[in-house]
């Protein structure tokens, strides 16, 4: 009998898309049933309010850039992570401009 145990791989779904800072497209996109199937979400020139918030849903957490609110340049880019990873398995790394 063998003692190896067996392994198994997980597969990260990620999709990235550029939506023009349409609110629009951003939430058709996100409220589309394939948007389940993607363990991360990567978004060019994301729609934001005049706050610098962005628009996602329920099954979405946003992770900004750093400098997102200490900037007074627009983010160019959001990060969107699926509420079911694990949120203690990942963290932000800060990379210099």
């Amino acid at each position: 009998m063998s003692s190896t145990t067996p392994t198994t791989t997980t597969q990260l779904k990620i999709w990235q898309q550029n939506v023009n800072c349409s609110r629009l497209a951003q939430l058709e996109l996100l409220d589309s049933p394939r948007a389940t199937q993607w363990d991360i979400v990567a978004l060019q020139e994301p729609y934001s309010n005049g706050l610098k918030n962005t628009t996602a849903n329920s099954n979405f957490r946003t992770l900004y850039p750093t400098t997102c609110y200490t900037s007074n340049e627009k983010s160019h880019a959001i990060t969107l992570i699926s509420t079911s990873l694990e949120t203690n398995s990942w963290t932000q790394i800060l990379l210099p401009s």
